[in-house]
């Protein structure tokens, strides 16, 4: 989209959108890790151990910048590194329980505000409009087809 103008259908979506989650993300549990940690956190969950070379491109950050990420989790206790066993210049990292129960706790505040705020601010047919809002923006970010 170019020469896109401030009255723009599109930027002012983004707009909604960045406020919403710069909101949600402000609900964070009683931790000091950061967005990204906690992001970093929730790859280890989904996808299991990893290379920092795989976590890096989940992230879409330089290897650089995951391995200060990893670092720091490692510091606080939330993950651990082992030798990867496919290669021995690697380390596989892993999440500890502690890693978990810090990001679940953290999920579970933020799904409790946005429970709330749900309830408190949108009748049953604005919520209904967010949920399918909710899987058009998942597909537009996974790229997922519409089928």
């Amino acid at each position: 989209m170019t020469g896109a103008r401030s009255d723009d259908p599109a930027i002012q979506f983004r707009e909604d959108i960045a406020a919403f989650f710069r909101r949600l993300r402000a609900q964070r549990a009683e931790h000091m890790l950061t967005p990204t940690q906690l992001q970093a956190l929730g790859h280890l969950e989904r996808g299991g151990p990893m290379t920092a070379a795989a976590l890096a491109a989940l992230e879409q950050v330089t290897p650089q910048s995951i391995a200060r990420t990893v670092a720091l989790l490692a510091d606080e206790g939330t993950i651990t590194r082992q030798a990867d066993p496919a290669d021995a210049r690697a380390s596989l990292i892993s999440l500890t329980d502690h890693g978990r129960h810090m990001l679940l706790a953290d999920r579970e505040r933020r799904t409790r505000w946005l429970a709330d705020a749900l309830d408190a601010e949108c009748t049953e047919a604005e919520r209904e409009l967010l949920f399918i809002a909710g899987r058009i923006l998942r597909r537009l970010g996974t790229g997922e087809s519409r089928s």
